[in-house]
């Protein structure tokens, strides 16, 4: 390998090991106790939307995996944690960033989830995803926006509030069960993870509604029918997750379609009538 090229490769490693776990505090709407987001890193977020690719061309939204979270995306986040009906005390929240540190810290001090499910399920699913593989880089290829249930921690890469809210939507569904390990156990089963994904799915649709958020509940329906879909497909072939998807945006765009109609009518039936002027008459 030319000097060069052994060079950049160097840079791009220290990058993602060192530069990546640097943070900075929430900016969207105020410091959150729950929330930080990782320093922007033009180098590393580009790969990032690089290697997202082949994910934001099968759910057809380029806003996945992107790298960057706007304030507008946190915002809706931050309501959703702030919510009394949300169950998230102890979640941490991750935007855009690489901690493995603070992921491992985590690992070992979250008593939400008895030891022997950490030591023995989320000490490879951490190294894995948080670690050697991190998101930060590679949301596209592995992992991606994510709740470890070992870690109690919600990443995400993706600047699109129904994402944030669907990964939120994970916590807040753990949080409620009482054996969290045996719940996050059964998740790597088929079946019960259809379920779950369900749920989270739900919660963020839930979410907007309670937020009076009614079109970006209705826009939910084009991202997270798609995404769900690709669970789905797999369970039938190898790679019907491209079927899956297929089949989820056609279903998502009519549900979305119905329920951008129905807010459309509910908003003329509440619009006051207008008034009518009548004419002034002089005798």
């Amino acid at each position: 390998m030319p000097r060069f090229r052994l060079t950049a490769v160097v840079y791009l490693v220290a990058a993602t090991l060192i530069g990546c776990s640097t943070t900075v505090p929430y900016v969207g709407q105020g410091p959150h106790p729950q929330i930080t987001r990782g320093r922007p890193i033009p180098a590393i977020d580009f790969l990032g939307n690089v290697f997202g690719l082949p994910s934001k061309l099968l759910l057809w939204e380029w806003k996945f995996n992107r790298h960057w979270v706007s304030e507008d995306t946190e915002r809706y986040l931050v309501q959703y944690i702030d919510a009394p009906e949300t169950v998230t005390e102890g979640t941490h929240y991750s935007l855009n960033e690489y901690a493995p540190g603070r992921a491992l810290k985590r690992l070992i001090y979250n008593r939400k989830v008895a030891w022997p499910y950490r030591l023995l399920l989320g000490l490879p699913t951490t190294l894995i995803l948080d670690v050697l593989l991190p998101g930060r880089l590679f949301g596209g290829l592995v992992g991606g926006d994510n709740y470890n249930p070992y870690t109690d921690t919600v990443s995400i890469y993706s600047d699109h509030p129904a994402i944030a809210l669907h990964e939120a939507g994970h916590s807040h569904d753990f949080n409620k069960r009482q054996y969290k390990g045996t719940y996050a156990f059964i998740g790597w089963f088929t079946i019960p993870s259809l379920f779950q994904e369900y749920k989270a799915s739900e919660e963020a649709i839930t979410g907007f509604e309670r937020m009076n958020a009614h079109r970006e509940a209705c826009s939910a329906y084009d991202i997270l029918y798609p995404a769900y879909g690709t669970y789905v497909g797999n369970i039938f072939v190898p790679g019907g997750f491209v079927i899956g998807a297929a089949v989820g945006h056609i279903l998502g765009r009519i549900d979305s379609h119905y329920c951008r109609a129905t807010l459309r009518e509910q908003e003329h039936t509440s619009s006051p009538s207008p008034q009518l002027t009548l004419p002034s008459h002089t005798n």
